[in-house]
């Protein structure tokens, strides 16, 4: 069952809300204020968040800011609803890093399919993430079996610090699982600093194994 958080100050609204989702399948939780909603996203590890703007003790882009800079809650699709329809209220929501934007009254139809849209997408780009660290892990497995088949004796010294780098790598992708981000860079100039070794590891041990 998808989880939704609702923030949403004004209490009748937040219950209709919560009322409908609940009709359609959803495991909702609420907060009345960004404070609450940033704790209980925490908690509760949301599929999507739907939040109001204008509200007590932290507004909306206030707690938006707050979601995007926790790493196990930064990639939680996040919807403004709000009374404001002015464009540069759009634009600021856009900005902090907001997937969609709804006004009030909302349309009940509407609200539904942008959170389905919104879901659908999310889980697409995380199919997609564990098929990129899936395929990472691999190659590094490759790397590292071409290294382990190196003649220990010859080539014991430049071996060493290539398995190091793999522990590196390896420990780097576990990282990201638990972060839902990759540092492509970092990992191609590592990968490619054990192919450049390993290579010159290989020339090394031809060397050897000549005399």
């Amino acid at each position: 069952m998808e989880k939704i958080l609702v923030i949403e100050d004004d209490e009748n609204l937040r219950n209709t809300i919560k009322e409908i989702l609940e009709l359609h399948k959803y495991d909702v939780s609420t907060a009345d204020n960004g404070l609450i909603g940033v704790a209980k996203a925490l908690q509760f590890k949301p599929n999507i968040i739907i939040c109001d703007v204008m509200m007590p003790e932290m507004n909306g882009f206030e707690t938006l800011r707050n979601i995007r800079s926790i790493t196990d809650i930064a990639n939680t699709p996040f919807i403004f609803l709000t009374a404001k329809t002015e464009k540069k209220d759009f634009r600021e929501g856009m900005n902090s890093g907001a997937d969609d934007f709804l006004n009030k009254p909302f349309n009940t139809i509407e609200l539904l399919k942008v959170i389905k849209i919104r879901i659908k997408k999310s889980n697409k780009a995380k199919e997609k993430y564990s098929i990129e660290i899936l395929k990472l892990k691999n190659e590094v497995g490759d790397l590292q079996n071409s290294i382990d088949s190196l003649s220990y004796n010859n080539s014991h010294v430049l071996r060493a610090p290539l398995l190091k780098i793999i522990g590196l790598i390896n420990y780097m992708i576990d990282e990201s699982v638990e972060k839902s981000k990759i540092d492509y860079k970092v990992f191609k100039m590592l990968k490619e600093s054990c192919i450049e070794l390993n290579d010159a590891t290989i020339e090394v041990e031809k060397l050897l194994n000549k005399k």
